[in-house]
């Protein structure tokens, strides 16, 4: 499904699950853009009755090692993201739907641009092993709850994870933060970090926090 933005930026979008749903999740890939796993995700989700998009914000480009996938994520402008990602909100919208936003590493960064660009339209946030953007400046903004999880063997753990719990409590936001022994990127079933186990553990988290922030 091809999406413009109100400036022309026309990006790919893969979207599934029934046009009633009153629950919706928009995906954003990590920084190896849209690839199946961000599918099989989508695909579960409509399974059960959500509404599921994936956005592509690399315009059908798949880096094939970790320096191009660098460079290719530092050369995206900002302002073009947003105004993706907020096309891409507007299109989920519906009548009495409730509207999650999740994104791993590059993606969960931009899920948090997500929810800080279109506060009325993001009812719940969740994070996997991100960048945290979120601080006391700009965390008033926020309507939506959070989950942030967090991958243990990072440097910056648990250092962000105790920051972002103190700016969300001084702003009397909503979170919920789980950590894992695991490597960042341990969801993709195609890197050497993958981990079964806490990605399935990890999906039940979310499931919990979904039923509860999305009701």
């Amino acid at each position: 499904m091809e999406l413009t933005t109100p400036k022309g930026e026309v990006f790919n979008n893969y979207i599934v699950g029934p046009e009633q749903a009153h629950r919706a999740v928009l995906i954003i890939h990590d920084w190896w853009g849209m690839v199946d796993y961000n599918h099989e995700w989508a695909d579960q989700f409509a399974k059960l009755g959500f509404r599921a998009m994936v956005v592509d914000l690399y315009n059908d480009y798949h880096p094939d090692d970790a320096k191009k996938a660098s460079e290719y994520m530092h050369r995206l402008d900002q302002k073009v993201n947003n105004r993706k990602l907020e096309t891409a909100l507007r299109t989920l919208q519906a009548p009495n739907r409730k509207v999650a936003v999740l994104g791993w590493s590059f993606g969960g960064l931009q899920a948090q641009h997500a929810a800080l660009q279109n506060p009325d339209r993001v009812n719940a946030l969740v994070l996997f092993y991100s960048r945290i953007i979120v601080d006391k400046h700009n965390a008033a903004t926020l309507n939506s709850s959070m989950l942030a999880i967090f991958s243990e063997t990072e440097r910056s753990w648990p250092d962000k994870q105790v920051a972002l719990e103190n700016v969300m409590s001084n702003a009397n936001k909503i979170l919920e933060c789980h950590s894992y022994d695991a490597d960042h990127g341990f969801v993709n079933p195609d890197s050497p970090r993958y981990d079964c186990d806490v990605t399935e553990e990890a999906w039940q988290v979310m499931m919990t926090f979904l039923d509860k922030n999305l009701a």
